[in-house]
């Protein structure tokens, strides 16, 4: 008689907490995967036009014979070099406001990220218009 009281027990126990869950839980108000479309702000056109020209910036790739000015370039121009992603052309144009103009490639050595491999594949389309701050 123990063994039909111990499974009546496990069974209105189970039975309870089954209600309790169902009682519990949220109320559906739409069928499972059911999707509702939010209308959304539209950005202002200013801010979305800025934004194209500065991917179509970033896009464009070198002409040949093109070369950019890194003693005046922003970070944008600087990101189509080849092999300079953003993180690298942030610490050029951080560098250069910090210490000054390149004057010459041999001081973008001094960039963080920027070792002689990279100096040797920026040769070509890299420009200084800067005159080298002296030595305080």
């Amino acid at each position: 008689m123990d063994d039909r009281r111990a499974a009546l027990l496990l069974a209105l126990l189970a039975l309870t907490g089954a209600g309790a869950r169902y009682a519990l839980s949220p109320v559906p108000t739409a069928a499972p995967g059911d999707v509702r479309l939010v209308a959304v702000d539209t950005p202002p056109p200013g801010g979305l036009r800025e934004a194209a020209r500065a991917a179509a910036r970033l896009a464009r790739p070198l002409l040949s014979g093109e070369r950019i000015d890194l003693d005046r370039a922003d970070v944008t121009e600087i990101t189509r070099l080849p092999r300079v992603g953003p993180a690298l052309a942030q610490r050029i144009v951080a560098w250069r406001e910090q210490h000054g103009s390149f004057g010459t490639l041999a001081r973008l050595d001094s960039v963080p990220g920027v070792g002689p491999h990279l100096l040797e594949a920026l040769r070509p389309y890299v420009m200084f218009s800067g005159v080298i701050p002296p030595a305080p």
